[in-house]
């Protein structure tokens, strides 16, 4: 399987969006069915509302100082608003606007002409968003609104309301594409909704989905608000990290008083061997502790509100911890990653050779098993450097992962021979058909999908991993080979292996099947919102490109105990459900 802001902006057409995934219904898309305008007065005294857009027409009430009024439409220089059933004009200058989601349904008219001029544009510079195409309203409409609901974040980013020059039904949007600026928006993917006003009402008339390129803003945390010894929490660089020595071996970090902590994030250079996590209440008693083996890079820890401090002492090598984040219980659940450890029995191994093969050669693979609900594992095989693995953990998680990736760290060497790779990956004892057999047989998948017998582009450790994993494959249900995983795990027969471009017995994977109602998102739209995260590899590969060049949904059945596939569109195809 090969935090925000703003580089380059992808803009995908769509009719309807939420959900999204079926795999994780807690990271879903919660985007609003409508916003609503709050308005309040923004300062001075009570304003006077009037029964007409003109400040000569009777004047129906007077809106109080902070009374929240709902704006539902805008005529020239006033905003229609509701307030206690009555409806009036207030002048747009008195009244400060802010976008809630609605609660009750709005009607909705679902469209097919509005698109995006371009797919997958660059937008680095854009001044507009590259829309074209009409709205069409059930009804006449005055007032047009829009809003951007950030998915990652679940709030509304950005919202809009624009005066109609005269009622319509229908509208080209083509004049109103300025008063949306790329450049406001942060990196990630978002639902554009629009909605229109009029006499007769709200109804939300069509929906976007857009996907903003770039590296992730990080979200709001309160680790501010903590007092931790030992370590400085606000920023993100090399001076922030601490590192235990045997006179402070552990991390004290005391939580806010009020009890608002939910969750605590620890940020490894290098995983821990051990870390024991220790609750303490005021008066400095241990009430409960957990350890945690996870071996995971990013490990978490959820809080209640009956603890007042924390202390983790990592227990290893090498120990740094990187980044230490405290969130309080509105944190949200699709851009903080919680890791899951992986369970007994997988349903599908994803073995790539690099962190980012496994979507520049493989494809929507990840996406789609892991949309269809299916346990995935994904295996890197080297060793990419701790950048790389930031940029894989947050490549996973956006695909829809929720195991904790498995890096086996191999070293990452562009060598020329397939001979002179073997003879790396073996040095100082090590024994990759070993440590293959012993992840098969640990977590018993049924499927095994992996790289190019012939390396794709030629790259020796690309082969190696497929070779690899031919031979591994062939051992795991004998006691005899490797008896010591045997003993442990037991034996395990692979239903089937998959590698890419191989030439036998050949599928061709639909990477554009869509996944959720609007039709926009498909296992290669979150392939490539994955790919994006690997900020590190976008001067050297692209997966429109690569992906193409070297055909990532073409796969040859390489071993099967099931007999041949007959479909020939499914990893799974002669495997029964559970």
């Amino acid at each position: 399987m090969k935090k925000r802001r703003f580089l380059l902006l992808i803009c995908l057409a769509a009719l309807l969006l939420c959900p999204v995934l079926a795999q994780a219904l807690d990271d879903a898309s919660t985007c609003p069915q409508a916003i609503m305008l709050e308005g309040r007065l923004d300062d001075g005294k009570d304003a006077p509302v009037y029964t007409e857009p003109d400040k000569k027409s009777a004047v129906l009430f007077r809106l109080k100082k902070g009374e929240v009024c709902e704006v539902t439409g805008r005529v020239n220089g006033f905003y229609r608003i509701e307030l206690n059933g009555e409806t009036g004009y207030i002048s747009r200058s008195l009244l400060r606007t802010k976008a809630a989601p609605r609660e009750e349904a709005l009607p909705e008219t679902k469209l097919s002409d509005v698109t995006m001029e371009d797919y997958l544009p660059t937008l680095t510079q854009a001044k507009e968003m590259p829309l074209k195409g009409s709205l069409t309203a059930a009804g006449p409409m005055d007032t047009l609104f829009f809003y951007i609901w950030d998915e990652r974040q679940q709030r509304v980013e950005f919202s809009e309301v624009i005066a109609l020059k005269e009622e319509a039904d229908t509208v080209s949007i083509a004049p109103y594409r300025n008063s949306l600026k790329p450049s406001k928006l942060t990196a990630g993917r978002k639902t554009l909704v629009f909605q229109a006003g009029g006499s007769e009402g709200l109804s939300v008339i069509h929906r976007t989905v857009l996907y903003v390129r770039g590296a992730f803003k990080e979200v709001r945390h309160i680790t501010d608000q903590c007092k931790v010894s030992g370590y400085r929490v606000s920023g993100w660089g090399e001076k922030t990290t601490w590192t235990p020595t045997k006179s402070r071996p552990s991390l004290l970090i005391t939580l806010p008083e009020d009890g608002s902590a939910a969750l605590m994030t620890l940020d490894w250079w290098l995983p821990p061997e051990e870390t024991l996590i220790e609750f303490l209440d005021k008066e400095g008693q241990v009430i409960r502790e957990t350890a945690l083996s996870t071996g995971f890079y990013l490990d978490s820890v959820f809080l209640s509100s009956d603890i007042y401090q924390v202390r983790v002492t990592p227990k290893g090598k090498d120990l740094k911890l990187k980044i230490l984040r405290v969130y309080d219980e509105n944190y949200p659940r699709s851009a903080v990653q919680v890791w899951k450890e992986m369970p007994e029995k997988i349903d599908l191994m994803v073995f790539s050779a690099h962190q980012d093969d496994e979507f520049l050669f493989l494809g929507g693979t990840v996406p789609l098993y892991c949309a269809q609900g299916k346990q995935v594992a994904v295996v890197y095989m080297t060793n990419g450097g701790r950048s790389r693995y930031r940029e894989t953990l947050d490549g996973m998680w956006t695909a829809g992962l929720r195991n904790h990736p498995i890096f086996l760290g191999y070293r990452d060497q562009k060598v020329k021979s397939l001979k002179t790779a073997r003879k790396t990956w073996y040095m100082n004892g090590q024994d990759p058909v070993r440590d293959l057999v012993e992840l098969i047989r640990k977590y018993k998948p049924e499927v095994i999908v992996t790289q190019d017998l012939n390396g794709e582009y030629g790259h020796s450790q690309h082969k190696l991993t497929a070779l690899l994993l031919t031979e591994a494959v062939k051992l795991t249900a004998d006691a005899s080979n490797y008896p010591e995983s045997a003993a442990e795990y037991g034996v395990w027969e692979v239903k089937k292996l998959y590698l890419h471009l191989y030439e036998e017995n050949q599928i061709t994977m639909d990477w554009e099947q869509p996944l959720d109602e609007s039709g926009v998102i498909t296992p290669m739209f979150l392939a490539r919102e994955a790919y994006d995260k690997h900020r590190s590899q976008q001067r050297s590969y692209n997966i429109v490109k690569d992906g193409k060049k070297y055909n990532n949904a073409l796969f040859g059945l390489y071993y099967t105990a099931v007999g041949p596939d007959v479909l020939k569109n499914d990893f799974f195809e002669n495997i029964p459900a559970d």
